[in-house]
């Protein structure tokens, strides 16, 4: 009976880091992508082609997209999504059930709402954002390395290392 309860108790934990582990909202690709919304497109398959198409284009700008149709999502996410993330970014982004386009930037804010989708506007859009900019220009820092050397340049000085500390996160690897 001990070794049946400690079994269920294994599942039960094993389930439980497996939820963990799926994303429930965007807030996961904060500072790491850009996020394209896709909502309740007209015509799902052309939209769907012409996503899986552009696919060398998101990956260089760094662009997931999640089309929702009906309670189905289709993503470019490598990952696992969780149930409520559909409901979570619906009820976040989207107003009513009609056809509806939403780029975010890498720092969480809406960048672009429209009613139709069209990749050459999402990609202007895109490629005048200042982040994508430096991108381009190979002068783009990610934000955990600009914090650290925040930390390395005041390093001698006691003061600002301290402030510093406080804003930085985990040294990068």
């Amino acid at each position: 009976m001990r070794i049946l309860f400690f079994l269920l108790l294994i599942l039960y934990s094993l389930q439980l880091s497996a939820e963990e582990a799926a994303i429930n909202n965007l807030k996961n690709f904060q500072w790491k992508y850009r996020v394209l919304l896709l909502a309740n497109p007209k015509d799902v398959p052309e939209t769907m082609q012409s996503l899986l198409k552009l696919e060398p284009q998101f990956a260089e700008r760094q662009l997931l997209w999640f089309l929702f149709s009906n309670e189905k999502i289709e993503t470019n996410y490598p990952g696992e999504v969780s149930r409520d993330f559909g409901k979570n970014v619906r009820d976040q982004y989207f107003r009513g059930n009609t056809e509806q386009v939403v780029l975010i930037g890498k720092d969480g804010g809406v960048k672009y709402r429209t009613i139709t989708f069209s990749p050459v506007e999402i990609f202007h859009r895109i490629d005048r954002m200042p982040m994508r900019q430096q991108e381009m220009q190979g002068t783009y820092l990610p934000r955990q390395d600009r914090l650290y050397n925040c930390i390395e340049t005041a390093g001698t000085l006691n003061f600002f290392s301290r402030i510093a500390e406080k804003f930085c996160i985990e040294q990068p690897k």
